[in-house]
């Protein structure tokens, strides 16, 4: 089988990449308005038509057909853990690295206004975590004890201290809860378990998309199973940074893709520690993903144009509060809206230097003075300061005039006391939004999918 043909079912768009395997080069990159909402099978036959126009029949009958979905925004989470710096992070941990989205974190006991707000979510998933082993339980089966009761309909991941597995399991079955209980994401302090929990997650996304109108026609079509988007990056990642048997991969790197309603920022080295600096909290994964779900470049613009930043871009562009403030609103109310001026697109611009400049800095770890005598320093979160490389993605800084100028914010500077930044980097485009197909054919040919995302992916320059 010498051809791929890779989909991505996006709530936006669905897109279509055609790899010729033999060649290792991209025949085809093209997209359609996604039809998720109404026959996924829709869109899927458009990506099929075009991938027909470079292949003939007998090859697009052969090729492997690999699919991947980040439809109807992603697979929805909420996060319950015991403490914020531990069972609550690596929930969140855990939970983006499968590929989804979390809209509700909340740490320690549940109370009824808390479980109240989770009833009225769209959350899709609840994970439930805390207690190392043979460590709290009072607190953990309380948590249990209000999800329970609760008008909850989502399914529970547990995954806390095992001597709860039968209780929890067993009161979550009396109130008609679906409930999976895996290993403890956290059984010891400093180690972090999260595959038995992802695991779990990718089931139930395959669960959830097969309620997708037109799947059951769709999922035919694939010799895959359906991943979520963003894993299929992470996977893009890990192989760009580590390289083939045949290829010297990049080493340290980032990848920023910047949308209308998030941000997501992926890192792909080993978590080291910062000059000596003693390490605390949770393990960091050597492939990590975070989404800042309130910078974007449309429906979260005013996310990312906030109060702390309103003097600095009027100043910088030369308006008016009240034009900047319109301006933001236009964005928010029509998010297809395209800039029609040359002031608009600075605006564009700054949104995304911000967007970025904040992202980055939450992803990253920091390292604070300790005044413990035995040790001098603390790191908490990922060491960012030997990245070199940032691959962006969106059509943003893909189309943008000078992306170098967006890219700049992700730099360590004076003002960055303890944060762990990269100092200078080297910055690249995915110009044909390659990642995830590359995160597809990875998994059956790495040296193409290695090859089709160093052609692709191109350097920035003014």
């Amino acid at each position: 089988m010498s051809y791929v043909v890779a989909v991505d079912f996006g709530s936006t768009f669905t897109k279509v990449v055609v790899v010729d395997r033999a060649r290792k080069k991209i025949i085809l990159s093209d997209k359609t308005p996604s039809t998720v909402g109404t026959d996924a099978a829709i869109g899927m036959n458009h990506c099929f038509e075009k991938a027909r126009t470079v292949l003939s029949a007998e090859e697009f009958d052969e090729a492997v057909k690999l699919a991947s979905s980040s439809a109807a925004g992603g697979l929805r989470m909420s996060v319950i853990g015991l403490t914020k710096s531990l069972s609550t992070l690596a929930g969140k941990s855990a939970a983006l690295g499968a590929g989804a989205k979390i809209i509700g974190n909340y740490i320690g006991t549940l109370t009824e206004s808390k479980v109240h707000d989770l009833e009225k979510s769209k959350t899709e998933i609840v994970l439930l975590c805390g207690g190392y082993e043979h460590g709290n339980t009072t607190m953990v089966m309380k948590n249990a004890e209000m999800l329970a009761k609760s008008k909850l309909t989502a399914p529970i991941i547990y995954s806390g201290n095992s001597e709860l597995d039968k209780d929890i399991r067993t009161i979550m079955r009396a109130h008609k809860k679906q409930c999976y209980s895996v290993e403890n994401i956290i059984p010891k302090l400093g180690t972090l378990n999260v595959e038995p929990v992802q695991d779990v997650i990718r089931d139930l996304f395959l669960n959830r998309i097969t309620g997708m109108k037109g799947f059951n026609e769709v999922k035919k079509e694939f010799d895959n199973q359906f991943v979520p988007t963003p894993v299929a990056v992470l996977g893009a990642g890990e192989l760009l940074n580590k390289g083939t048997t045949n290829k010297k991969g990049f080493g340290p790197l980032v990848i920023m893709d910047i949308g209308g309603a998030t941000t997501d920022v992926y890192s792909f080295n080993e978590n080291k520690s910062y000059q000596g600096a003693k390490m605390i909290g949770i393990e960091e994964a050597f492939a990590k993903r975070t989404v800042e779900g309130d910078l974007g470049m449309r429906e979260s613009s005013g996310g990312v144009i906030t109060e702390e930043y309103i003097d600095r871009v009027v100043n910088d562009l030369n308006i008016t509060e009240e034009q900047l403030r319109k301006s933001i609103a236009n964005r928010m109310q029509h998010i297809d809206y395209l800039p029609d001026c040359e002031m608009e697109s600075k605006i564009d611009d700054e949104i995304a230097r911000l967007a970025v400049h904040v992202a980055i800095r939450r992803h990253a770890g920091r390292v604070e003075h300790s005044y413990n005598k035995n040790c001098q320093n603390i790191q908490i979160g990922k060491d960012l300061s030997e990245v070199t490389k940032v691959i962006g993605t969106g059509g943003i800084l893909v189309y943008n005039r000078d992306p170098l100028n967006i890219f700049k914010a992700i730099e360590k500077s004076e003002s960055d006391t303890g944060a762990l930044l990269p100092k200078r980097i080297e910055s690249y485009l995915d110009t044909e939004y390659v990642l995830y197909s590359a995160g597809l054919l990875k998994e059956i040919d790495e040296d193409a999918a290695f090859e089709i995302m160093t052609n692709s992916i191109k350097p920035c320059k003014r």
